[in-house]
């Protein structure tokens, strides 16, 4: 084999190489994008389902205590040793019983809910921050995040909103902006311009009073 032959050999070899290295890391990346976004979609399909049943509770729990509100005070027209007033303390003693079986329940799963909406907005966040070209959050799906931002960064959003006025599109830039969001991705999760964005900013330092050359981003992380 000569000189030539043998080069060509090898290019092919590393190409085929290459080749099927780039096919093994584009599936890896399919399959933990898919396994996110399945965990994702099961988190908001069993939080649907908390909340249906909180529902369904809680309209069982608003009959318990009209019942006991109607027994009680059917209990005051009765005589203390009555057959009547006996019946009407059993039924009494059931429906409170009812009533605070139900209110557990709607406790329960309330709080299991909590712990659901925080899990499913932090991998709403994770998404966000893989692909926030792609991702479109709702406007509820931001006021959720707006809420956990609140939640674990001193009230920061509410703070800026109350004191400083500014709007909901600014809320979202210090959202992004407290959670380590580069500018390219911001722009690619507003789906801006480089130009918009410098505006948007610019009128952002203005309301908070922050000189021209201040680096906003620095303030709100420190904020």
């Amino acid at each position: 084999m000569d000189l030539s032959s043998s080069w060509t050999f090898v290019l092919f070899t590393l190409c085929f190489v290459t080749l099927i290295a780039g096919s093994l890391f584009g599936f890896m990346i399919g399959v933990r994008t898919g396994g996110r976004q399945e965990r994702f979609r099961q988190v908001k399909e069993k939080l649907k389902r908390n909340k249906e049943i909180v529902c369904r509770w809680q309209k069982e729990r608003h009959e318990y205590a009209r019942q006991v509100k109607r027994l009680e005070e059917d209990l005051l027209h009765s005589a203390s040793e009555s057959e009547q007033y006996k019946e009407r303390m059993s039924d009494l003693e059931f429906y409170q019983q009812k009533l605070r079986e139900s209110e557990r329940i709607i406790s329960s799963l309330s709080a299991e809910n909590a712990d659901l909406s925080d899990m499913n907005v932090l991998s709403m966040l994770v998404q966000l921050k893989d692909d926030p070209l792609h991702t479109n959050l709702t406007r509820e799906e931001w006021n959720d995040l707006f809420h956990l931002t609140d939640i674990l960064f001193n009230h920061i959003l509410t703070d800026l909103k109350d004191q400083q006025g500014i709007t909901r599109h600014e809320q979202e830039i210090c959202c992004l902006v407290k959670w380590n969001f580069s500018r390219k991705e911001q722009l690619a999760v507003f789906n801006n311009t480089s130009e918009a964005l410098t505006k948007s900013k610019n009128r952002l330092k203005k309301k908070l009073r922050l000189d021209e050359k201040a680096d906003l981003d620095q303030f709100i992380r420190l904020y």
